[in-house]
């Protein structure tokens, strides 16, 4: 994977990962910030399924994490 996909997908994993959990507080801002990182990642030269289906796999590892630890800032992890 190229840096610059690498990016695209962890923009798209933390939005996802913060619109997760703030589940159904969720405003449109955080709502939005998910469909442009999605727009960005599919638009991408190096896109492909197993990459988008690995960035949501990994938002949803680090949203159960924060339900887990409770302390949202101490408990995302970057890969």
């Amino acid at each position: 994977m190229s840096t610059a996909i690498a990016a695209v997908r962890r923009e798209f994993t933390d939005a996802l990962a913060e619109v997760l959990a703030e589940n159904a507080a969720v405003c449109p801002v955080r709502r939005g910030r998910v469909a442009r990182a999605h727009a960005a990642i599919k638009r991408h030269p190096g896109y492909n399924e197993h990459e988008f289906c690995a960035a949501v796999e990994f938002a949803f590892e680090q949203w159960e994490t924060l339900q887990n630890a409770g302390s949202p800032a101490s408990a995302i992890v970057r890969p």
